[in-house]
Parts: structure tokens; sequence; C-alpha cells
């Protein structure tokens, strides 16, 4: 006699959700006690569960301090440090068993860990900021390491899948756990939250939202991509009759990752097109006088609109600038506000005795 539970009508409502719901039903080989082990551990029970609270927070405080300084000083080296001590790694591979073993309470707790380590990441960076970095950061002026985390793209989203991927290929065999600490080098969690206190100390609210959005894009990949590696290494609900939510609760990690997919391509649209707009300007300076030379560009588009300021030094005095402009509007193919500012370079020779 058959005990599967037939497809719920939410499970068919699209071909994915058939997909996720067949995954779960194939016969598969139930892991291994040293498996078994492995997850388990991500659950500590007891007097356990308070000194891993306690050890959580302390090393979220002291990975989000190293960041922050790291940060600042524009270190990628000290950066990396930072996130070797970051410890938010556990507690996401647990939500992401959590959602696979239908442990609803160690799912709740999970996710409650993570946001308070996610509060607190972000209160250090803000923090450090205001005492070590108010002369150094300012709205307008900030740190290539922090800008390089406040415009993430589908990139990223990339990343933060393939990396989950390999965290849970990683977690049930103990043999590979030593390759871990790479997969936290190569997706940032505490480093792009301490950019969401820095930039918001700053007064950079728009900068805070993408670091933030760069943050809630690793969250949600990780556990998604964990939570299917870990269904294909043959972990299940203990109960039958839980198995026919499975599908939901992987869809709804699956629609958590296509939430933050939007504004990523939108980001990454962006990105492409202010790259297209700068190289417009760079190719039609050079044909516009040969002799001159850039001296710094910010070209980008918005609504529509291209915004261009451009420094440029040359030997000889600026040749008439509409042209350079309406030339650089037409390859780019819409309105476009130009501002151009031309240094003259001037050499002095002079011989003393």
């Amino acid at each position: 006699m058959n005990d599967e539970p037939e497809p719920s009508p939410a499970d068919e409502l699209t071909p994915l959700g058939g997909i996720v719901h067949r995954l779960a039903r194939l016969p598969v080989t139930e892991p291994d006690a040293d498996a078994q082990a492995a997850v388990a551990e991500l659950f500590p029970t007891g007097p356990a569960r308070a000194e891993y609270l306690w050890r959580f927070a302390a090393l979220i405080a002291l990975s989000s301090s190293i960041a922050a300084f790291g940060l600042l000083a524009d270190s990628a080296g000290v950066v990396i440090g930072a996130m070797l001590v970051a410890p938010l790694m556990t507690p996401i591979l647990a939500a992401a068993a959590a959602t696979v073993r239908a442990l609803n309470r160690e799912l709740l707790i999970a996710v409650a860990i993570i946001a308070a380590g996610t509060a607190l990441a972000i209160a250090v960076g803000a923090l450090v900021s205001f005492i070590a970095g108010s002369t150094i950061v300012g709205a307008t002026e900030l740190p290539r390491e922090v800008e390089a985390r406040t415009f993430p793209g589908l990139l990223d989203l990339g990343i933060a899948v393939t990396a989950g991927a390999a965290a849970g290929y990683i977690l049930p065999r103990r043999s590979a756990t030593s390759a871990l600490p790479g997969v936290g080098i190569a997706v940032a969690l505490v480093p792009p939250l301490v950019v969401v206190g820095i930039t918001l100390e700053a007064g950079a609210d728009d900068e805070a939202a993408n670091a933030f959005l760069l943050y809630i894009t690793n969250l949600a990949a990780i556990v998604f991509s964990a939570s299917v590696m870990l269904l294909f290494a043959g972990f299940r609900p203990h109960v039958r009759r839980t198995r026919r939510r499975l599908a939901t609760r992987v869809l709804i990690t699956f629609a958590l990752v296509a939430a933050v997919a939007i504004p990523l391509s939108l980001h990454t649209r962006s990105t492409i097109e202010d790259s297209r707009l700068r190289g417009i300007v760079a190719e039609e300076i050079t044909r516009w006088d040969p002799s001159a030379r850039i001296v710094d560009l910010d070209a980008e588009v918005s609504g529509g609109t291209a915004e261009v300021e451009v420094l440029v030094a040359g030997p000889n005095e600026p040749r008439e600038v509409w042209t350079l402009a309406r030339s650089a509007q037409e390859r780019f193919g819409g309105p476009l506000d130009f501002e151009l500012r031309y240094a003259v370079d001037l050499r002095f020779e002079v011989v003393v005795r």
C-alpha cells in the first residue's frame, strides 16, 4: 500500500512546484549517521544553546568590528579576515536544514538568530564609523571597499547561489569541512551589513539600501541552494505527511531569490548603460581633441537621461564644446546633460644659476 501523499493543488500550480514536489518524492538513500550528526550540530539544545548564542554574539561583534575598520581603511585583506571570523553561515545553514526537515521550531530559532546577528552587525558598523570614521567617510566620499558593496548585480546573485550549493554539499560531509571557510570568503555576509551601518551613519541612505539588498541576496540564495543540495543528499522530513509541505517551503525560498533578482537585474542594466555611456564620451573626446586627456569622467544614466561631468586637460585652448556634446548625444540616442571642465596644461622651464 502506497502511503505517499498525493500532490497538493498548491504544488501543481506551476511547473516549478511540480518539479520540487517530485524531487521531494524521489527515493533516496537515508543519510548515514555521520551526516545526520553533522546536520544535528546546527541545532544546539539545553546549556549548549546558551553557550552557542553568547559565542555567536561575540563573534558577530568582533567580525563586524574587524570588517568596519578594514572597510574604512580600504583594506581588502582585513575585510577577508573578517569574513573568516563571521559566524553567520551556521544559522543560515541551520535554516536550510530546518526547511528540508520540516522543523518549524528550529527554523524560527534560526531565523531569530539571523535577525539578531543582522541587527548587531549593522549597529557595530555604525558605531565604529561614528567613532573612527567621522573624518574619513562622508555621504559623498566612500572608501572603495565600502562603495564596492553598494551596487549589487546579478553576478552577486550567481556567486551566492553557487556558494550556497557548495555549503549544502559540504555540510553533511565532514571530510570536506575544511573547504567551508572558502565559502564564507566567496559570499560576503557581514561586510555588507557593516556597510549598511557605515553608510547610514554617513547619511548615505541609498547606498545603505543597496548594501542591505546585497546581504538579502546572499541570505536568500544560500538558503535556497543549500536546501536543494541537502535534498539531494537525502534529507527529508521524518514524518511522511509533512513531506507534502516541503515543496511549498522550497518554493518560498525560491520566491525570495526571484524577488531580489528583479532589483539586481535593474542594477546590472544600469551598470551596463553607465559603462556604455562612459565609453562613448571617452571616444568622442579623443575625436574632438586628440591631444586632450581625460582627468576625471563621471557618467550615468538616470531616468533615460545621460548625465556627464568630465574634466579634461590639454595643451591647447578648448574647441567648441557643443560639437562634442552633440556627437556624444547622437551616439547615446537620448537626452544628454553635458558638463565639461577644461584645464590648459602649462609648462614652465626655469634655469636659475
